[in-house]
């Protein structure tokens, strides 16, 4: 588990589409609602996990399915301390430099366009201790895994490279490439709860939630440390019936919740080869958008709005000049928002930004905070390079490390003391 964390940011798309999709929490006393082997979990370190899982996913919180969020926080808070206990116990003295590294994931992964991550973490109302504590334990989880089950991990070079070879050998076939989020009951959450929480995933990323962060948060799968990718795979080497499914969708596009032996997985195909030929839709773009903040929703104070925004946009022919209208307008909100493969985006941005070259702005278009349009500040036709044999190992090694994990993670839960003190 050498890769931790894609390195792009679509949770920003996803607030863009989502705009006003989390729920405020009410200001409560701080109450102890559990403990693992006499370590305390706090009415705050529910609200804070929730939190950040609502504003990094995009998953929206609602008086429905609040109980199962806070079910399953608690479930993740619970798994971390008992990861982050176990990870102590296995690394004793380095555990400093534990704490360095997740600081660093930390200012790589909300600083990707130069942003300093503190005000990245700010302005998402996300305390630093909050993401350092999950990743902490992400981190010495992986070491643990791969400490523990060194001997199973020997092998992954060598599949690699057989997998290289195939791939090259069979150029000209039909391959995808795969993300996928797996899931598993879990001890507050049966199977039943468990394909509920699928659909409500399905439903929240094809409105624009963030797929590899609710992978990262969610799936039990050794490529949720890197978004969910599963990595590029021959068509023909799937199970006929998978094939069937994804072979008609299109990139960006997920499968309803499947059924593998109990285990339940979504995958979202982003990237397709054919005859040796990449889809347009994996082509990487620098997108911007511009704001402008109006809070009527009076049609004709929306369409002048519009009109106003296509004659200040007329002759800019920059990203440049679009940031200083953007800020001129005064909104306060991101305009710069990343660099990101087209598919990845929420399906109505994707279809609306998909025709542009560089240099070209889209149609205005309406958000609850006003109206909107979007530029393409540079666009990378897809590559046709195959993945190098590191890539190739960290994929074998990750669907290892989904089983070993699971089954390791299971052990350690029946021996840990819980006491949960709260009901949902």
């Amino acid at each position: 588990m050498q890769q931790l964390y894609s390195s792009v940011k679509p949770w920003i798309i996803s607030m863009i589409m989502l705009f006003g999709s989390t729920m405020a929490s009410a200001t409560t006393s701080i109450e102890v609602i559990a403990t693992v082997d006499g370590v305390p979990i706090t009415s705050h370190d529910l609200n804070e996990r929730r939190n950040m899982l609502i504003k990094t996913t995009g998953i929206q919180l609602t008086p429905d399915n609040k109980a199962q969020i806070d079910r399953d926080v608690l479930q993740m808070l619970i798994d971390d301390q008992i990861k982050i206990a176990t990870g102590e116990q296995f690394l004793g003295s380095q555990i400093q430099a534990v704490e360095n590294n997740a600081d660093i994931l930390i200012n790589q992964t909300f600083s990707q366009n130069g942003e300093n991550p503190d005000d990245v973490l700010q302005e998402l109302n996300i305390p630093r201790d909050v993401i350092r504590h999950k990743f902490k334990a992400d981190i010495l989880w992986a070491s643990i895994i791969n400490g523990r089950f060194e001997g199973q991990f020997s092998n992954a070079r060598a599949e690699a490279e057989k997998e290289r070879q195939q791939l090259e050998q069979n150029i000209s076939e039909p391959h995808i490439n795969l993300d996928e989020i797996v899931l598993l009951p879990e001890p507050g959450r049966n199977y039943a709860a468990t394909i509920n929480l699928a659909n409500q995933m399905v439903k929240a990323i094809r409105q624009g939630a963030d797929f590899g962060r609710i992978a990262q948060q969610y799936s039990v799968s050794g490529s949720a440390n890197i978004g969910g990718n599963i990595g590029w795979v021959l068509v023909k080497t799937l199970d006929p019936e998978l094939a069937d499914i994804i072979m008609p969708m299109q990139l960006g596009d997920i499968t309803d919740p499947l059924d593998r032996d109990g285990a339940i997985l979504i995958y979202r195909l982003s990237g397709k080869r054919q005859n040796g030929l990449a889809d347009p839709m994996e082509a990487r773009i620098s997108i911007a958008r511009l704001l402008y903040p109006l809070a009527s929703t009076d049609d004709a104070d929306r369409l002048e709005a519009a009109a106003k925004m296509k004659r200040d946009t007329a002759a800019i022919l920059t990203c440049d000049d679009l940031e200083a209208l953007h800020e001129s307008y005064g909104s306060g909100m991101p305009f710069d928002l990343g660099i990101l493969p087209l598919y990845s985006l929420a399906p109505e941005l994707r279809d609306l930004v998909a025709p542009l070259d560089a240099g070209m702005i889209s149609e205005v278009v309406s958000f609850k905070e006003g109206m909107a349009a979007f530029m393409v500040c540079d666009k990378q036709a897809p590559q046709m390079d195959l993945p190098d044999l590191d890539t190739l190992e960290l994929n074998v090694k990750n669907r290892y490390f989904s089983v070993l994990s699971a089954r390791y993670l299971n052990q350690l839960r029946r021996r840990a003391v819980i006491d949960i003190r709260i009901s949902f």
